[in-house]
C-alpha cells in the first residue's frame, strides 16, 4: 500500500553552517500509530540511503570550505599584489619626477654655464681684438714689412764722362734711395675721437680750454680735449745696390767634378748667340749649387739677367736651364728715432651719448667749427662708441713732424 504524503518522509534540514541533514523519526512508531508494517530490510536500506546522502554532504561541504580557503588565499594575493602595484607606481611616478627634476635642474645648471662661457668667449674675443691691434700697433713700430711699388725707371748717361779704365766701384752698381716713412697709429676705444684742425692755433685753443660742453639739441654732454702723443718712432733710407758686372747662377747640377762644371760654365755665359758675353771671373759653390759670374762688358749682365733663364751647355748640347738673378746689396742710412705731439690733431674723450656714430660725428664737428667755441675749420674726425676699439693712422706732414 503506498505511504501517504506528509511528515512521514525524512525532511531536510539547514543546521547552523548551512549544510543539510536529515532528521530520522521513529518510524516504526509511526507505522504503529498509522498501522503500518515496514519490514526491517526497507529501514536498513533508508538509512544507508540516508549515510550515503550524507556522505555527500559532507564531501560537498569540505569541498566548499577548501573552495572558500582558496578563495580567501587568492583575494589576498590580490590584494597584495595590488597594493605592491600601486606602491610600484608611486614609487615609479616619484622616481620619474624625482629624474626630470635632475634632469631640470642639469639643463638650468648647463645652460647658465653656457650663458657664463658664451659672456667670457665675447669678453676673450674683444681682448684678443685689442691685443691684435697692439700688436699690430708695436709691428708698425719695430718691423718694416715694406712693398716696394712697382713704377717705371728711365736710367740717364751721367754728365760727367770718365773713361772706362777710371771708373771705380761706384760706376759697377745701379743705386737706389727708398725713404722709410712709417705711419702712426693710436688705438681709440670707449667713447673717445680724433679730430683734425686745419690750422694749429685752433688745436691749440681748444687744447686750452680743456673741457667742452656739446649741446647735441637731443642732450647735452662733456668732453675733455687732450694733446695726441705720438709713440717713438723711425725714419730711415734703404739704399739698394744692383750690380751691373756680376749675377747669380743657381740650381746647378751636381753632375761632374768642380773644374769642369766651371769650365762649362765659363763657356756656356761666354756665348754672344745665347745672350752672354766674356767672363772675367766664375765663384762656383758646389755644396749649394750656385755660382757667380762676372763679365767684363757691364752689360751684359743685365742683358742676362733679363733672360731669368740661361741654358747650361754640355758637350754642346743643351743639358739643362739655370735660374739667373742679380746680385744686390741693401743697408739702411740716416736712420732716425724720435717722439712727437701732434700739433693740429686732438684726442676727445668721457664722450658719453647714444646718439649714432655718424650723427654724432656731425654734431661734433659742428661745435668745434662755431668761431664762438674757439673752434676752426675741421679737416677730419674719427668717433669711436662706447665698448668699441680701433686702431686709427695717422699720416705724417710738414706741420706734425
Amino acid at each position: 500500500m503506498d505511504q501517504p504524503s506528509g511528515s512521514n518522509q525524512p525532511q531536510p534540514l539547514l543546521d547552523d553552517n548551512g549544510s543539510l541533514s536529515f532528521e530520522i523519526t521513529d518510524v516504526e512508531g509511526e507505522c504503529q500509530n498509522d498501522s503500518c508494517h515496514l519490514d526491517s530490510e526497507s529501514i536498513c536500506q533508508a538509512k544507508e540511503e540516508l549515510e550515503r546522502w550524507q556522505k555527500k554532504l559532507d564531501k560537498l561541504d569540505k569541498e566548499k570550505v577548501e573552495l572558500t580557503l582558496q578563495k580567501l588565499d587568492a583575494d589576498e594575493k590580490k590584494n597584495k599584489a595590488e597594493n605592491e602595484l600601486k606602491i610600484e607606481q608611486e614609487n615609479s611616478k616619484h622616481n620619474r619626477q624625482k629624474a626630470e627634476q635632475s634632469i631640470k635642474e642639469m639643463i638650468h645648471n648647463k645652460m647658465q654655464k653656457y650663458d657664463k662661457l658664451k659672456a667670457e668667449l665675447v669678453q676673450l674675443e674683444n681682448e684678443l681684438q685689442l691685443k691684435q691691434d697692439l700688436c699690430d700697433s708695436l709691428c708698425d713700430k719695430f718691423k718694416f714689412k715694406i712693398k716696394l711699388p712697382q713704377m717705371d725707371m728711365k736710367f740717364v748717361k751721367s754728365k760727367q764722362n770718365v773713361p772706362v779704365d777710371q771708373e771705380t766701384d761706384e760706376f759697377l752698381y745701379t743705386k737706389g734711395i727708398y725713404t722709410i716713412i712709417p705711419k702712426m697709429s693710436v688705438l681709440l676705444q670707449n667713447g673717445q675721437a680724433l679730430i683734425t684742425f686745419e690750422e694749429e692755433q685752433v688745436a691749440h685753443r681748444i687744447q686750452r680750454i680743456g673741457r667742452h660742453h656739446v649741446d647735441l639739441q637731443s642732450e647735452k654732454i662733456q668732453v675733455n680735449a687732450y694733446p695726441v702723443k705720438l709713440d717713438a718712432t723711425q725714419h730711415f733710407q734703404i739704399h739698394l745696390d744692383i750690380s751691373m758686372n756680376k749675377v747669380r747662377v743657381s740650381e746647378i747640377p751636381d753632375i761632374i767634378p768642380e773644374e769642369q762644371m766651371r769650365d762649362k760654365l765659363e763657356i756656356s755665359f761666354s756665348k754672344p748667340s745665347l745672350g752672354g758675353g766674356e767672363v772675367e771671373s766664375i765663384n762656383y759653390f758646389i755644396s749649394s749649387g750656385t755660382a757667380e759670374i762676372t763679365f767684363v762688358d757691364k752689360w751684359v749682365a743685365r742683358r742676362v739677367t733679363e733672360l731669368k733663364k740661361y741654358p747650361l751647355l754640355i758637350n754642346g748640347q743643351v743639358y739643362c736651364m739655370l735660374t739667373v738673378e742679380s746680385i744686390t746689396n741693401s743697408y739702411l742710412q740716416k736712420f732716425q728715432k724720435f717722439n712727437g705731439v701732434c700739433k693740429r690733431t686732438l684726442l676727445l674723450s668721457d664722450i658719453k651719448s647714444t646718439m649714432e656714430e655718424e650723427e654724432l660725428q656731425d654734431k661734433l664737428k659742428i661745435h668745434f667749427q662755431k668761431p664762438s667755441k674757439q673752434g676752426g675749420e675741421v679737416e677730419d674726425i674719427n668717433y669711436v662708441p662706447k665698448d668699441k676699439h680701433r686702431l686709427v693712422y695717422l699720416e705724417e706732414d710738414s706741420s706734425e713732424k
